[in-house]
This record gives structure tokens, sequence and C-alpha cells, in this order.
């Protein structure tokens, strides 16, 4: 099945000169680096069934280890009340995941897709160094 916003995304990405790297057929990962994590890996997944909805996943922020989980709870819910364009959670292997999603129009779903690229960049590098701290106090 085509997927259309892939496709735009991709289309602008080259159009701008955005170094990226296609994942298969439903997601592409985009990475920057900040002026607090030195790179910042944003997997851009679309749906399979070509629906305009798009997920937005930065999975390697920080790892917590088993005897920190409660800081690591408490400084993800601090930071999903102060940051309300994306959420912030332990996955199973407790890395912080930094996730949100979006509609996208299809016309300027390659656009839309970068501006959250940028914005959940944005946001993990600026939670990056609380996340750092709550790890090693």
């Amino acid at each position: 099945m085509s997927n259309t916003y892939k496709e735009e995304f991709l289309r602008y990405m080259d159009n701008n000169e955005i170094k990226y790297t296609d994942c298969g057929e439903y997601a592409v990962r985009v990475t920057y680096s900040g002026e607090n994590m030195d790179s910042i890996p944003v997997v851009v997944i679309f749906d399979e069934d070509g629906e305009n909805t798009v997920q937005f996943a930065c999975f390697e922020v920080a790892k917590y280890k088993q005897e920190k989980l409660v800081a690591g709870l408490t400084t993800c819910n601090a930071l999903n009340a102060k940051y309300r364009w994306v959420k912030f959670y332990l996955d199973d292997d407790n890395d912080v995941r930094v996730e949100c999603d979006a509609y996208v129009s299809e016309g300027s779903a390659g656009e839309e897709c970068m501006n959250m690229v940028l914005r959940i960049v944005s946001i993990a590098d600026n939670a990056y160094p609380i996340i750092m701290k709550s790890i090693w106090e």
C-alpha cells in the first residue's frame, strides 16, 4: 500500500537537504543534535492503513536503573505537566521515551511532520538535564 504522507515527508526532506534514514515501509528516522544531547533520534511512524495519523517517538533519551524507578516516574510526571505537546514515560526497559501523535494533511504533511520532529527534538533536549539530574541524585 502506498503511503502518501510518508512520501510527502521524504520529498520535503529531500527538497530541504535534510538527512534521514528510511526504516521500511512505514517509518523514517531523523537525527539531530542539541545543546544538551549529542544525538536526538526521532522515529516518524506512519499509519499502515494510509490514514493521516503519524506517531513521533524519541527512544534513546536516558535509562533509569531499577533502584531509580521512582525518581524516573516522578520526573516523567513533572515533565508531562510542563510540556503539553509530548508525553514522557518509562518503557519496559526503563528507558525514557518521548512521544507524540499528530494528524497531518495531504499536501502539507511534509512540513507538518518536520515541524513535529523539530518540536520533539527541542523538548527532549530541554528536558535532558532534568532527567539526568534525577538519575544522578
